[in-house]
């Protein structure tokens, strides 16, 4: 069974438009990494500044070896926190009856 991850971020006032290019840099990045099933990026229609990223991994533990290998360890992660209101707002979710 997929894991399945949502990640929401906020720009800072006026730094959408550079936010959004490193934002599809770690989508394609992680779109190619072992393990990932799905990626998407959104951005908010009513506020230019939020955007969210969906994601589907074949486990947990892929998408942790995405994100160390990958996104921290690479310093991309660092390049986008300046642009951001705070940290990435990130967690597994799952479907409820």
């Amino acid at each position: 069974m997929s894991v399945k991850v949502v990640i929401s971020f906020q720009a800072l006032p006026g730094k959408a438009a550079e936010l959004l290019p490193l934002l599809r840099d770690g989508r394609d990045i992680s779109r190619a990494a072992e393990g990932c099933e799905l990626f998407e990026l959104f951005q908010r229609q009513d506020d230019e500044n939020r955007f969210m990223f969906w994601e589907e991994w074949s486990s947990i533990e892929a998408h942790h070896k995405n994100m160390a290998d990958n996104i921290v360890a690479t310093g991309h992660l660092m390049r986008i926190l300046p642009l951001m209101v705070g940290p990435p707002d990130n967690g597994v979710i799952q479907i409820v009856d």
